[in-house]
């Protein structure tokens, strides 16, 4: 039992990782100062991975998603590789390691949304759910329209984990790493409802597009979208 805690315990750790200050602190004088200044954890437009294509160019925030699944699939797959940790406790890893990524007890402005990491945990655990949860995510960046498309494919692995038969501890795990990304997703609207957005709204454009609605009076009935978040 004690363990299976630790690996438990681990796979937080590891999750708390902060690619994102890693990689600008790596780059620091070549755009890492001006990215972590613009950061701001409760709104989604300013994700560090957002802005990390702005400040350091593609292939940087491409490098700093790629750490985050890495974490992911490296703490799972370990835990069941080397510490013959049963399903149950490895779905305890999966969601600890996205709770890490999203809520860390350090470097929170530079967390990520958890996105990134349950795809590592996904690949582990249910690859085909993620196979087709990430053609879902291609096709959505395809037609620029990815907030919706993330949200669907997430959405769709513990439906999909169900149908397929797998453990019902993996198909309870996909649905808390959803409930975590939606958590992550609504940081700060409380800000957004006292801007004057209806909370109907307001929670309706974080939860389903992962974007930040704007009062009607500035920006019209359509809000404003997020660009496309990769963690």
């Amino acid at each position: 039992m004690a363990g299976r805690i630790l690996w438990v315990a681990g796979a937080y750790l590891a999750g708390t990782l902060p690619s994102t200050l890693l990689v600008a602190r790596l780059r620091w004088s070549r755009g890492g100062r001006g990215l972590v200044g613009e950061v701001r954890r409760g709104v989604g437009e300013l994700d560090p991975h957002v802005l990390m294509t702005r400040h350091l160019g593609p292939r940087w925030a491409a490098a700093a998603a790629a750490m985050d699944v890495g974490k992911a699939v490296v703490v799972v797959a370990a835990a069941r590789g080397i510490g013959g940790v049963p399903p149950g406790w490895l779905a305890g890893c999966g969601v600890a390691v996205v709770l890490g990524h999203t809520f860390p007890f350090y470097a929170a402005r530079m967390a990520g949304r958890g996105l990134a990491a349950g795809a590592g945990v996904y690949l582990v655990l249910l690859p085909w759910e993620m196979v087709a949860a990430g053609a879902m995510i291609l096709l959505g960046l395809a037609l620029r329209n990815s907030g919706i498309a993330t949200t669907i494919a997430m959405a769709s692995v513990p439906a999909v984990a169900a149908w397929q038969g797998q453990p019902a501890a993996y198909v309870a795990m996909s649905a808390a790493i959803l409930v975590v990304i939606l958590a992550r997703r609504l940081e700060g609207v409380g800000a957004v409802i006292r801007s004057g957005v209806s909370p109907a709204r307001a929670i309706a454009a974080r939860c389903l597009l992962d974007a930040t609605a704007a009062p009607r009076t500035i920006a019209g009935p359509e809000g404003r979208a997020a660009p496309p978040s990769a963690t």
